[in-house]
This record gives structure tokens, C-alpha cells and sequence, in this order.
């Protein structure tokens, strides 16, 4: 394992006379740590080699491989949603989630603080390539199905939580690869986005994409899944 090289801090939250722990660790690092100095300098029209990036971090205790679950949220908190540090714990599954790139902020900067996300891990961890997935929730799931359909070599499946993209034209060639990958779109009855998500696993399907759990849950709204709900979606990411 890579000795770590970046700046790691641990965060407690307050209270009247005590502090109760953060299940996550911040990291931070910067695009100019994290590439070689002309790949920095190429990305800086997206984002500046030597602004910091703040990530949310929650390595299991298992001491073999370890999945990954690089997380998009609609806010900028990347901390963990509630309930789900066991299941990921369980599974060997690390988390990390971008602070500061919610919904507000542009797309090209969300998916590359996504990527930088996974190269740091990659670069500190023993990580297993088998499952390295990419998820998010709402307008995050539109960007984390953006990722994968441009970088489908780098994951190995997605979690769409009420919110997900088609594939533009210009990944089209990357499709074979695309569908070599596994995808769960989590949806509900009472979830506003219900249709849209529907349509685009519609297009997966009319794509040939045939690796896809589609889980449209009774009474679910545009929220988060529970822990239950998430061993499901994982349980078929898992499944090779």
C-alpha cells in the first residue's frame, strides 16, 4: 500500500460538553498532487491544480482488497446518508463523496472531483478492480451515470438513486464497454422523478445493456434508500 501523502483530518461534531464521530474522515488533496504537472495544467479550465479537494472517506476494518463506491451527492456535504456505514462495512466497500460539488456546481467540475475522488483512493488503498462502482443520488445520479458512460473501463457498475442520464452520442463507440458493466436505478411510487428514471432504464435495455437491476419500490419518494434497500442494489453489483 502507498504510504499516505495527502492531508488527512478527522471531524467530530459538537455538543454540549461531548463530541459524537463523524462516521467518515476528511482527505484532501489537489489536482496538482494527484496527476503528472501537463495533465494538471490541462484540467485546470475545469478545475485549478491547486485547489483544494475536500472528500468524505470511510475505509472498512477489513484488512483484504477493498471495493469502492465513489458517491455523488446533490449537496455539498459528501457525508455518508444515514444508516449505511454497516452495510459498507460488511461488504468491504470504501465510501468517498466530494464536499463542496452539490448540485450548484457545474457538471464538468462534479464529475472531475468524482475521477480525482477515485484516483486518490486508488493511489492510498488496496483496492479490489473488480468492484469499484460509482454512485449517486437525484440530480448526483444524473452525474454519476455521465461518469460511467464516459469512463465505463474505470467502474465496474453504478447506483442510480432517483436520478439518471442516457448516454450521449459521442459514448456511443464506448457501448460494448458500457454494457459489460452492472447498473441499479432505485426508484419509488412516490418518487417525482419516477418517469424519467423508468424511461432512461427503458433505453438501457433498448441499448442491449442487459446487466440492470431496475428497483421501483412501493411507497419509496425522492430519498434515499435504507439499509435493506441498499444490500439489494449491492447484493446485484456484487454478482459476477
Amino acid at each position: 500500500m502507498v504510504k499516505w501523502p495527502f492531508l488527512i483530518a478527522t471531524l467530530a461534531l459538537a455538543g454540549a460538553g461531548h463530541a459524537q464521530e463523524l462516521p467518515t474522515v476528511e482527505r484532501a488533496t489537489t489536482l496538482a498532487a494527484l496527476f503528472p504537472a501537463e495533465e494538471a495544467k490541462a484540467l485546470a479550465a475545469t478545475i485549478a491544480p491547486d485547489t483544494p479537494l475536500r472528500y468524505r472517506v470511510r475505509l472498512p476494518h477489513d484488512a483484504a482488497a477493498s471495493g469502492v463506491l465513489v458517491f455523488v451527492k446533490p449537496i455539498d456535504s459528501g457525508e455518508l446518508p444515514e444508516n449505511w456505514a454497516a452495510e459498507l462495512d460488511r461488504r468491504n466497500l470504501i465510501w468517498i463523496a466530494a464536499d463542496d460539488y452539490g448540485n450548484e456546481h457545474p457538471r464538468a467540475q462534479r464529475i472531475l472531483a468524482a475521477m480525482a475522488g477515485l484516483k486518490l483512493i486508488e493511489s492510498t488503498e488496496n483496492i479490489d478492480t473488480k468492484r469499484v462502482y460509482v454512485g449517486g443520488m437525484s440530480g448526483g445520479g444524473r452525474i454519476a451515470s455521465q461518469i460511467i458512460t464516459r469512463f465505463p473501463r474505470r467502474f465496474t457498475g453504478a447506483l442510480y438513486i432517483v436520478g439518471a442520464d442516457f448516454w450521449t452520442p459521442a459514448e456511443e463507440p464506448l457501448k460494448p464497454r458500457i454494457a459489460a458493466n452492472r447498473y441499479v436505478f432505485i426508484t419509488g411510487s412516490r418518487d417525482f422523478n419516477r418517469r424519467d428514471m423508468r424511461r432512461v432504464h427503458e433505453k438501457y435495455q433498448a441499448a442491449g445493456v442487459t446487466q440492470v437491476l431496475f428497483m421501483d419500490l412501493p411507497g419509496f419518494a425522492h430519498e434515499y434508500p435504507n439499509a435493506e434497500q441498499l444490500r439489494a442494489g449491492l447484493d446485484f453489483l456484487d454478482a459476477r
